[in-house]
Order: C-alpha cells, then structure tokens, then sequence
C-alpha cells in the first residue's frame, strides 16, 4: 500500500505508450523502462488492436509491473493517443512513442523536474536552451520558430500536467484532426487563463530517435489549415506574426526535407506549396517567412517538370527562329 504522506511513494507520473504491430519496438522500449519504475511511476501500454496481442510479447512477470490496455477495434492512432490523456489518474503524463528508445536515467530525469516545478503546465526536453514561459504572449512568441513548434507536439519529448489540463481536453478532441492537438491543448489552456508555465530544457530522456516518424507530411500539410483556424485565423491578425510564423516554417521546411517514406511527387509538392501559400497568404509569406517561402519556391519549381522542359524549348526554337530570320 502507498503511503499517500510520503511523497517519494506518491504515485504522481503515467508513462503512456500508444502501439500497433510494432512488436519489437515495443518489447525494447517496455524493457528499457521496467528497470526504471518506482512506486512513484505507473506504466501504461495502449495497444490499438494489434493483430497479434502485444501481451503475447512478454512474460507473466513483466506483465505484472505494468498496464497493458488492448482496444477492441482499432480506433486510429490519433484516438488511441488521446486515450493516453483521457485516462490518465496522476498528476503528470508523458507520452512516449514505442520507438524513441528512452534513456537509462530518463525516468529519474523527469521525476526530478517535476518535484522541483511541480507548478508547471507543461515541459519539453527538446535538447537546446532552457527557457520558462509564462503567459500566452510570451509563449506565442517563442513560436516564431520552427523548432519549437515542432518539438512542442513531439510525442517522446513532451510531459504534461493533467491535473490542470484535464479540463481543456474538450480543445484536445475538438482538434484532434490537426495532427498536433496536443500541441494545441496546451496553448489553449494558456491562451484562456493567460498563465501556465511552459519549460522547455536542454536535456535528453531519450538515447535513440526514430530518424523517420511514421506521420506522412502531405496529410499533415494539407490538415494544418486546422491549426490557424482553432486560433481564428481569420479575425486575429497579430497571430501571423507571433504564434503561426513557426507553424508556416515547419510546412515549407517539410517540403524541403524532402521525406522518401511520404512518397510525394512533383506535382503533388506543387499543389502543397499553394496550399501553404494560400493559407498564410503571400504578402504574409514575403513578409514573415521569406528565406523559407522562397527556398520551398525555387526547390519545387526547379524540379517541376514544366519548367525543366524551359531550356530544352529555348534550344530548339532560338535556333530555328534565327534561320526563319535569315
């Protein structure tokens, strides 16, 4: 029995790991953390109807030292991580890809920060400065860059206080097509109470990463209009030059990335451009953006097949125009 007065005993941290058919990746990862628990830590395995039970993929004795959750049906990979937020019973949730191999002190590393900012909404390991962020105005601007925004709705990277954000997860499902409804819920719990302290340190939990997320980046392009939209896009104009900036950086950087699993071709790259133009808007674009605006431009239209065929054009007209002359 846990002695609730003894807070090395609290049980104050969920470790939530979403899975499907990835049964290597998930035995490593449930391995690498067994030896890490304490009574203050809860593990929860959420297995989206894989074809062959995760359960099967451990013994009785480890099965004893955590929680293993297998849905009925599959419910998508969205659902099963917003059940991870849904059914969390502790202070703190991190959310943990099956894949990005975790640290051996990892654990101990986040036990550490939360007991000494327990007051904390939100932090991110993301391996750079360390920063503290306040109020929505200064976490808006810090979203000015690319890499915060990504790394803000990176699973493995990001821990958050349930016992605050419990009553914002109605933004959460509301947005939970966007692909980064995580990453909203915790700006709009802070957009509404003005406050939330979100820390972002230079400090690593996590000893492997997964070089090729499993997301395809057309499908993520193509849902970021809902993003703008949970903010108004439309009626709030100073959000262009705060809080979106990093969201238009990390479209257009996804198109230079170039990503091989996404499997997207010329014309399709073509299409995502005006897409990410026509949401940000051009002179927006030129304005706020224009290094990465520009790049994204001269890489897609460099390899569209229109204009590669410009020069072999100018070859063998300019020749002949000039024996028409003669």
């Amino acid at each position: 029995m846990i002695d609730k007065n003894n807070k090395a005993e609290e049980v104050i941290l969920t470790i939530a790991i979403p899975t499907y058919n990835r049964y290597d990746e998930v035995q490593t990862q449930v391995r690498l953390l067994l030896p890490q628990l304490s009574q203050q830590v809860n593990l929860v395995v959420y297995d989206n109807c894989s074809t062959i039970p995760i359960s099967e993929y451990f013994s009785k004795e480890e099965l004893l030292k955590f929680k293993l959750v297998r849905n009925k049906v599959n419910v998508g990979a969205d659902a099963n991580i917003a059940r991870c937020f849904e059914n969390c019973e502790t202070t703190w949730l991190w959310t943990l890809s099956d894949d990005d191999f975790v640290k051996e002190n990892a654990v101990e590393t986040i036990i550490q920060q939360i007991e000494s900012k327990r007051e904390a909404l939100f932090f991110c390991f993301w391996e750079k400065e360390d920063f503290e962020t306040r109020n929505f105005e200064e976490l808006s601007n810090k979203f000015k860059s690319g890499v915060v925004y990504c790394d803000s709705f990176t699973m493995s990277r990001c821990l958050y206080n349930m016992s605050m954000l419990k009553y914002s997860l109605i933004d959460y499902y509301a947005n939970i097509s966007s692909m980064v409804g995580t990453m909203i819920l915790v700006l709009k719990y802070v957009e509404k109470n003005d406050s939330g302290n979100c820390i972002y340190l230079n400090k690593a939990i996590i000893e492997k990463w997964n070089e090729d997320v499993g997301w395809n980046y057309e499908r993520f392009i193509n849902r970021s209009f809902l993003f703008l939209d949970a903010f108004g896009t439309k009626y709030n104009k100073r959000y262009q030059k705060t809080l979106f900036i990093g969201h238009h950086i990390t479209n257009y950087s996804l198109l230079l990335l170039d990503r091989k699993s996404s499997n997207v071709g010329q014309r399709q790259k073509l299409h995502l451009l005006k897409f990410i133009i026509g949401s940000q808007g051009l002179l927006n674009a030129i304005r706020y953006t224009p290094t990465m605006f520009f790049k994204a431009l001269m890489m897609i239209l460099s390899k569209n097949a229109f204009f590669t065929w410009i020069p072999f054009v100018l070859n063998k007209t300019i020749p002949l125009a000039k024996k028409i002359k003669k």
